[in-house]
């Protein structure tokens, strides 16, 4: 959420970044050097994690829709996923496309239906992808990319070796997604032995760099026996300012070869030349910007080729940074409180409310910085010690922290003792009002956080809400008021549930499709409704209907067109049938009394029928091997016998029907001939 990694951005992004304007620069022509192509999409459960409340899979989404647009349908590439499916199980790998000139539409709806729920065996699916691809007989690509390490038991390395020596041009490009040397380590070979690409990302800007970086290069690999160019390794220079705060972005100044993949790294001066801080890939050019480590220091800026060599360097010192922190000594539980800060206001820096003592990192209800001072954060749910802190976005250091005393919710409810089953009725409360708090009806024995009809806090403004009572009638349901972070109950009052009547009534039987009067007796709220069924159908199953909310006894009805036995009934919100009574449907027959021989093409012409005459029936002239419901000119019978209907243009043998309105079945046909003027 907070954090930077993006977890499940990295994944869904790199599909989007492969669907970038990157691709558009390349032609199909110079793809197919690199052959085919899989791009590898991590979907474990973290990617239900959530950018300032937003879930990064929706945001991913929304990024994919708006690249797609620009991507070569020539390309040949494939989509493969894994811990889409299930929970805890590594073998959830699956082909969701395999490589062929893109379908824009096609892949963006397989990516949109990915579920994020489980582990990661990327490992497996490097290796399920290069089987696929036939890497013994076709050049071929794996992109993938990662935010963290194989959860699976394999070794990465032991596959990476076994893939290299059967590949006659098979290449594995990695993405590192704010991961450290070692992390990095344990699957950096599956580049290293292939003779693909390791990239690191450590924000969206760079993932995207990196990314571009990969596909420009499976774009454009040559075949096995052209000679690869060399990256150019020549030194590198370095312009920055002396000293910069911690966690700032600052700009410098750079000259050096610019190879793809080289970029720009902040370390610790006495860091490894091996080792990565923050960075930013050459490609974004001279000058550029790069943020400073979070912890004070004397560092060292460093050029550094895809290659790993170091080219450059020159050194920085970075200040230390503070804050401050003022707000109220007390709150109520999940109340908003207002906070003045001062501080770096950081790019992911945040005021939040935890319990006293929490673990570093930890966070409840939040605001980032950037979004104004004072900031209003969520209190706890529940009373007690806390604590309110200034956190960075990048390592989640606190700078500054305030005690806080939660106190217990001043939430009140006042609703009627009893009510009827399935009846809408009133609540007053009283509350923090927060976002997401609402009002609800549920089994007095439910956890915190469930719920039936409920109401929020927030969209009424005079402290009353109205709910619908559950359709089980009986003396175990209490209305509750919930705080929308925690889903915490504040608090609660019982209701008793008592059974509703209700009835149905109408004529013995009627002609298909006929309109009949019902009276009904009943709950009129919103979902409940009348309807015509045959009697054998199952429950929730409906004809022609009407909501009861809507309407007054008695109320017309249309009739089904199926003869034979049926039922009114009267259906809850839930579907369940609480009143019924028969009606027979007799079968509805129909003939015609005058229909011309022969008119001339595009005369309008007049006949006489006679049938039920229900509304939506019509008249129309076709050829006689036409399908049931087709037409051609048409009138409707309800408009009377006064209106003509136009013939074709086309001479030939046709006929005039009858035909019902909801099954659009013929009921009467007549031959005609339509002859040339």
């Amino acid at each position: 959420m907070i954090r930077s990694r993006f977890s499940l951005v990295v994944s869904t992004l790199l599909i989007a970044a492969v669907s970038c304007s990157c691709f558009s620069r390349i032609s199909a022509q110079e793809a197919s050097k690199g052959g085919k192509t899989i791009i590898i999409l991590d979907a474990s459960g973290s990617m239900w994690g959530q950018i300032e409340g937003k879930p990064k899979i929706e945001i991913a989404r929304e990024v994919i829709g708006g690249l797609l647009s620009d991507l070569d349908p020539t390309l040949e590439l494939g989509l493969m996923a894994y811990g889409h499916r299930e929970k805890g199980n590594c073998d959830d790998i699956e082909l969701l496309l395999p490589p062929a000139p893109v379908d824009k539409a096609a892949f963006l709806e397989k990516v949109n239906s990915i579920l994020p729920k489980g582990k990661t065996p990327l490992t497996d699916a490097v290796e399920r992808a290069a089987g696929y691809l036939q890497i013994e007989e076709n050049a071929a690509n794996v992109i993938l990319v990662s935010d963290g390490l194989e959860t699976c038991d394999r070794d990465p390395c032991e596959l990476a070796g076994q893939l290299a020596a059967k590949g006659i041009a098979f290449k594995t490009h990695i993405v590192a997604f704010d991961l450290t040397a070692e992390e990095s380590k344990t699957f950096r070979c599956l580049a290293d032995e292939t003779g693909g690409s390791f990239l690191q990302a450590q924000d969206a800007a760079t993932l995207k760099d990196a990314l571009e970086i990969a596909v420009e290069k499976v774009s454009t690999v040559s075949a096995p026996e052209e000679k690869m160019e060399k990256p150019k390794l020549d030194p590198a220079t370095i312009s920055a300012p002396a000293t910069v705060p911690a966690g700032s972005e600052f700009e410098l100044s750079w000259e050096g070869p610019g190879n793809k993949g080289d970029y720009l790294t902040i370390v610790p001066a006495d860091a490894e030349d091996h080792e990565n801080g923050n960075y930013v890939y050459t490609r974004q050019g001279s000058p550029c910007k790069l943020t400073a480590p979070i912890r004070p220091g004397t560092c060292e800026i460093r050029y550094r080729a895809e290659t790993g060599e170091v080219l450059g360097r020159t050194g920085i010192e970075v200040t230390k940074v503070e804050a401050t922190l003022k707000a109220p000594a007390e709150a109520g539980a999940g109340s908003e409180v207002m906070v003045e800060w001062t501080g770096p206001d950081n790019k992911g820096d945040y005021v939040t409310i935890v319990p006293k003592g929490a673990e570093a990192g930890t966070y409840k209800g939040y605001a980032y910085t950037a979004n104004g001072n004072p900031a209003k954060v969520r209190a706890l749910a529940d009373a007690g010690e806390a604590e309110i802190r200034y956190v960075t976005g990048r390592e989640s250091i606190t700078l500054a922290s305030i005690p806080l005393t939660i106190l217990e919710a001043d939430a009140t409810l006042s609703a009627p003792e009893a009510v009827e089953a399935g009846s809408r009725f009133e609540v007053k409360w009283k509350g923090p009002n927060t976002k997401g708090d609402f009002i609800t009806i549920v089994k007095k024995d439910a956890g915190d956080g469930a719920y039936e009809s409920y109401a929020y806090t927030a969209n009424s403004d005079d402290g009353i809400v109205s709910i619908i009572a559950p359709e089980d009638a009986g003396d175990t349901y209490e209305v509750r008021y919930v705080e929308g972070l925690d889903k915490k109950t504040l608090a609660r009052v019982p209701v008793v549930i008592r059974p509703f009547s209700a009835s149905v009534k109408g004529p013995e039987s009627v002609v298909a499709g006929g309109e009949v009067k019902v009276e009904w007796f009943g709950p009129r709220e919103k979902s409940w409704y009348v309807t015509i069924v045959s009697a054998d159908a199952a429950e929730g199953k409906y004809g022609k209907y009407f909501y009861t909310a809507n309407e007054e006894s008695p109320t017309g009805l249309t009739a089904i067109e199926d003869a034979g036995a049926a039922e009114i009934r009267f259906v809850s919100a839930k579907g369940k049938t609480v009143a019924s009574a028969p009606i027979e449907i007799i079968a509805a027959t129909a003939e015609f009394l005058e229909v011309p021989a022969k008119v001339a093409a595009g005369e309008k012409f007049r006949v006489k029928w006679k049938g039920p005459d229900n509304k939506g029936d019509f008249i129309t002239i076709v050829k006689p091997d036409a399908e049931e419901g087709a037409y051609g000119s048409y009138i409707y019978v309800q408009h009377g016998q006064d209106n003509d209907l136009t013939a074709p243009t086309e001479a030939g043998d046709y006929e005039v029907r009858y035909v019902t309105n909801q099954k659009k079945k013929t009921l009467a046909k007549k031959a005609i001939t339509v002859v040339a003027e």
